[in-house]
């Protein structure tokens, strides 16, 4: 009987020092939207957008698609992570809540981009990327703002 109450005296502080010592779970939260609309001259508009936060990280993208006379599709892409690997003018990799990397190559044909001079190796950012019915692609980056 001596025994069993060593036992359980030692138990408890043991069991409350493990759960205290488990990792904490990154919250994610995913959303897909899709809305259809008709204009009055009969041109649709279909715009998808799903987005995925994994604590204070963000992966994003946007695609509308435009019917009629001078349609076409414009992707748009948000990402908001850790700059792992950056070159000025040439490439930037960004690292999201999920472990997954984002390369962007800066200088590639029909891009334009607009890099904030804060931006380095270890810097949270902000990415926004657009993709016109052209093929011109815009990219921006700048530094995260606090949420």
């Amino acid at each position: 009987m001596n025994r069993t109450r060593w036992i359980s005296f030692w138990a408890l502080p043991l069991f409350i020092l493990a759960a205290g010592c488990r990792k904490a779970e990154t919250p994610v939260v995913e959303s897909k939207s899709e809305t259809k609309a008709t204009d009055a001259d009969g041109t649709r508009v279909t715009t998808s957008t799903e987005e995925k936060q994994v604590g204070s990280t963000v992966e994003a993208t946007t695609e509308t698609s435009t019917s009629g006379k001078g349609g076409g599709k414009t992707e748009s892409e948000t990402i908001v992570g850790t700059v792992t690997a950056f070159e000025p003018g040439r490439k930037i990799t960004i690292l999201t809540g999920d472990g997954k990397k984002h390369d962007y190559d800066l200088s590639e044909k029909d891009t334009s981009a607009d890099v904030s001079s804060r931006v380095a190796v270890g810097s949270k950012v902000r990415l926004d990327s657009t993709k016109e019915t052209t093929g011109h692609r815009s990219i921006r980056v700048d530094i995260a703002s606090a949420r």
